[in-house]
């Protein structure tokens, strides 16, 4: 970020930014894994709005870095809760966020590889197929788990025109279900994602 006015000098202040779309909080438009997937500014607002689920696995992952949201953590939560809602994101909850700063967030192993949590392919594909779902969304750096090195879960999620949302903090501070996400997504045309400010309504 490069600041082009200053207020002393020219009674207003004005910055030129340089930003990637995937750091920070963020989203991944479907463009991001596939050829022709919507673009950050083609992604409706009536998506950006929606119910949200919350799937737990902290305790998993405390123990196993690579831990993942699989088609029985799908099952055990609408079992509890009922289905996953029209339109819903279904967010993991690893506990990741608690390694913000430090060296295992990324968790990068002596060959450079990382390791954290994320969504296996075949709840993807279980949520593609059972659910209306519009979204999911991670605490760690990618829907993927850390090793992966073919991306799954982005190539079976991103090009059904679903989006992810990466980065994400606060899961504990809001109900499992009941809770309603709004994604204030950035909108610059032909976008692959970007970053967002993203908050739940209680």
């Amino acid at each position: 970020m490069e600041q082009k006015y200053n207020f002393a000098d020219n009674g207003f202040n004005l910055f030129e930014m340089a930003v990637n779309e995937h750091t920070g909080t963020h989203m991944d438009a479907p463009l991001h894994f596939s050829a022709d997937g919507q673009s950050i500014d083609e992604i409706p607002v009536s998506n950006l709005i929606c119910p949200l689920a919350v799937i737990h696995i902290h305790e998993r992952a405390g123990n196993q870095a690579e831990a993942q949201v699989t088609p029985d953590d799908i099952k055990a939560w609408v079992a509890e809760y009922g289905p996953i809602p029209d339109g819903a994101c279904v967010a993991m909850h690893s506990g990741w966020e608690n390694h913000i700063g430090t060296p295992k967030f990324r968790g990068a192993d002596d060959k450079g590889t990382q390791h954290y949590p994320g969504f296996h392919v075949e709840a993807a594909e279980m949520l593609l197929e059972e659910t209306n779902a519009a979204g999911i969304a991670v605490d760690t750096l990618s829907l993927d788990i850390g090793s992966s090195g073919t991306f799954d879960t982005h190539y079976k999620w991103l090009p059904s025109n679903r989006w992810g949302l990466e980065n994400i903090a606060n899961l504990t501070q809001v109900p499992p279900s009941g809770a309603t996400l709004v994604v204030g997504a950035p909108k610059h045309r032909g976008g692959s994602g970007g970053p967002a400010r993203i908050f739940a309504l209680v």
